[in-house]
């Protein structure tokens, strides 16, 4: 009896020794793969810029002469920062970031959320053939951030849900959940549904939930006071500046589902396995329900505000969430194997920008849609095994006393404006980084371009930055950059600027018409 024991004690330690060794040889193809796919965005060189002026002792803005959130992703810009200060590269200290976060991702959803093996690599398979999870797992952008916070928090949350727990685990949980917030804003949507079931089953007191929910959105509420103190404004410049866009609601939502489109046709597999993922939650627990409701949030909130101009950028965590549900399912050989073949063949049109993508791998095109493949367009010139040895050197960052030339640029802003140092001061056309423009209509221009909406520039404008005067030629402008001007550039504590913040944020000032 106790050989066959100590035999199937054996076989199970086998067992698992074989998965574990699958599990690494699936790791070490995903660091293989992003290592050869890394690149690095022109949006986050934005990003990058404010890290280089915050570490230098300029502060946590764009440009050194005015307090502007040119970020969407503090929780993002913070790590960088950090890691930065360590390792001396805010290159390096990006990649290692986007590439350690990614790891720790696939290994939790394999190894930690999936309730049996086959499920779990098939998740984890599902990631690596998705064109869009292989592009922004690295890119600079906070993609890597997103979906580890979404793992974690789904983790503890299925903990809660099976074992129970106190005040203090579900607190931690929904702490974790909320943080979402400070890497990109709108996937609050996403981890909305769970953690709205999460505070329903442990309910016990108005009062105690109450208490739950003041602890777990704390960081947030400390950063959006922070923000409106230090930059005069409560959510980053870039949310003023599309808000601001005046391109008629029905026409962003014909652009939001042309997104989707554009998804489907280069990377079939993000959209297919994301509609699949929808439908076993939808067929499955309350909590894998409540994920699928957050997913088909997400999408409804993607397409209502047009999509982005980097094709699969917003559905790479609605499909880490899809993966969650398979890795969470339970099914028989047969649903198993109809999966693996959904997954294999759609994956294998992806194939040459993920697995099989390499040094040549580009694509320039502009479509009609004004989406394209940022990736393929930045990799030759900005690929982490494609550029030259020098071009992610430390850039130059001299102590100066203040801005002595202005640009002005939309397009490739971040990387212009990266190695351009912090005595250059940049307008940004498409009002991302400038507090004044981002407050102004968009001029009108039946070619638009998604996240590309860009504004006239006031007369007088350059010269005022120049000067640090407020030049403006137009009168009601002039008066409306001047309350702008207070908030963004005047002393911290000064009662002209705590009024000014005031004002701006209570919308008591009137906005200049678009001549």
């Amino acid at each position: 009896m106790n050989e066959l024991t100590a035999g199937i004690d054996d076989a199970s330690l086998s067992r698992r020794g074989d998965r574990a060794a699958a599990h690494l040889a699936l790791l070490a193809l995903v660091f293989a793969v992003l290592v050869r796919t890394a690149w690095m965005s022109d949006d986050a060189e934005i990003t990058l810029r404010c890290v280089m002026n915050f570490i230098h002792g300029y502060g946590p803005t764009f440009n050194i002469d005015e307090r502007v959130q040119a970020f969407t992703h503090p929780l993002w810009f913070i790590l960088i920062s950090v890691v930065t200060l360590l390792l001396r590269n805010v290159f390096a200290a990006t990649f290692a970031l986007s590439i350690l976060l990614s790891l720790i991702t696939w290994w939790l959803l394999m190894t930690r959320l999936a309730t049996s093996f086959w499920p779990g690599m098939l998740a984890g398979t599902t990631l690596l053939l998705s064109k869009a999870f292989v592009d922004y797992s690295t890119s600079g952008l906070e993609n890597p951030l997103s979906h580890f916070i979404l793992v974690l928090g789904f983790i503890l949350g299925f903990k809660q849900f099976e074992s129970g727990g106190d005040r203090r685990s579900l607190t931690n949980c929904l702490t974790v959940l909320s943080l979402i917030y400070l890497s990109r804003p709108d996937l609050v949507l996403l981890a909305f549904p769970f953690s709205l079931l999460l505070l329903w089953t442990s309910y016990s007191s108005l009062r105690e939930t109450v208490k739950v929910i003041a602890a777990a959105i704390a960081p947030e509420l400390a950063w959006t006071l922070f923000s409106l103190f230090y930059y005069g404004a409560p959510f980053p410049n870039t949310a003023y500046a599309k808000l601001g866009s005046g391109i008629p609601a029905a026409e962003i939502i014909r652009q939001g589902w042309v997104y989707l489109f554009d998804s489907f046709s280069r990377d079939p597999i993000t959209l297919s396995i994301t509609s699949l993922g929808i439908v076993l939650g939808f067929r499955q627990s309350l909590a894998s329900k409540a994920i699928a409701a957050g997913i088909v949030l997400y999408l409804a909130y993607v397409v209502s505000i047009g999509g982005d101009f980097m094709t699969g950028r917003f559905l790479t965590a609605t499909l880490l969430a899809a993966a969650v549900i398979i890795a969470r399912t339970r099914m028989s050989n047969v649903e198993t194997a109809l999966v693996a073949v959904a997954v294999l063949g759609l994956g294998a049109i992806s194939l040459p920008a993920t697995i099989m993508s390499g040094g040549k791998y580009f694509d320039q095109a502009m479509y009609q849609t004004g989406i394209n493949d940022e990736r393929g367009f930045m990799f030759p010139g900005r690929g982490l095994i494609t550029t030259t040895r020098n071009f992610f050197a430390q850039p130059e960052w001299p102590d100066v006393d203040g801005v002595r030339t202005v640009n002005a640029q939309c397009g490739l802003l971040g990387s212009a404006a990266l190695y351009a140092g912090p005595g250059t001061h940049y307008i940004d056309t498409c009002a991302l980084a400038d507090p004044l423009l981002a407050r102004l209509p968009a001029k009108h221009d039946s070619d638009w371009r998604i996240g590309h909406f860009e504004r006239e520039i006031p007369a007088g404008y350059e010269q005022s930055i120049l000067k640090n005067e407020n030049l403006l030629t137009d009168p009601a402008t002039r008066d409306y950059w001047e309350v702008i001007r207070a908030a963004t550039r005047g002393p911290l504590l000064s009662l002209t600027r705590l009024e000014a913040i005031v004002r701006l944020n209570l919308g008591l000032l009137k906005k200049p018409q678009l001549q």
